[in-house]
């Protein structure tokens, strides 16, 4: 256990420049993670089950506690991340599906990442948690919706298979993670 502890805080220490040289590696040498295309649905599910599985009800307590700052976050959020993605297309002239892809990461939820960002810079950690929720829960209908808006230039976004995806890949798996922290407690949070 020790072990694993030590990790983690060695990555929570190096984790953006980690994240930098593995998206290096896979730039030069892009066969590196290929192998993972396929599964990406299932890793996404894993890490956002994961997620749910840190979020309690005390996290929803605190939307209700500061309605207007998580409203506002997350309304900030659908609003600044896809415009400035569609800004990065205009800037640097991408079109066809690699446009598609930089609009869809800029229409995504924040998550976990945005925890581990937040945390730290010594941010306000739980307003960002909830900010996260909540713009989670509202992918389903937020995604598909910007798509549709900002990317349909490109390519015919399926708004409906993009909505069943976002159910089965976030909104499931965030569900199930909260169902078992709250069945199992305690004994989540040596897993967590």
């Amino acid at each position: 256990m020790q072990a694993i502890q030590r990790f983690g805080s060695w990555l929570t220490k190096w984790f953006t420049l980690v994240v930098i040289v593995w998206a290096l590696v896979n730039f030069f040498l892009p066969a590196t993670s290929m192998w993972a295309k396929s599964y990406t649905n299932i890793f996404l599910s894993i890490v956002l089950f994961g997620m749910g599985m840190t979020l309690s009800i005390e996290d929803f307590k605190r939307i209700v506690k500061m309605p207007l700052m998580v409203i506002l976050g997350t309304v900030a959020h659908y609003l600044i991340m896809p415009l400035l993605a569609v800004a990065l297309c205009k800037v640097f002239q991408l079109d066809g599906m690699v446009a598609v892809g930089v609009i869809l990461v800029g229409c995504c939820p924040s998550g976990t990442s945005s925890n581990v960002m937040s945390f730290l810079s010594r941010g306000d950690v739980a307003l960002d948690v909830s900010i996260g929720l909540l713009s989670t829960l509202l992918a389903p209908i937020m995604v598909p919706l910007l798509m549709s808006g900002l990317a349909s230039q490109y390519v015919d976004i399926p708004a409906g298979d993009l909505f069943r995806t976002a159910l089965e890949v976030v909104l499931i798996p965030v569900v199930l993670g909260i169902t078992v922290h709250t069945v199992f407690g305690e004994k989540v949070s040596k897993v967590t």
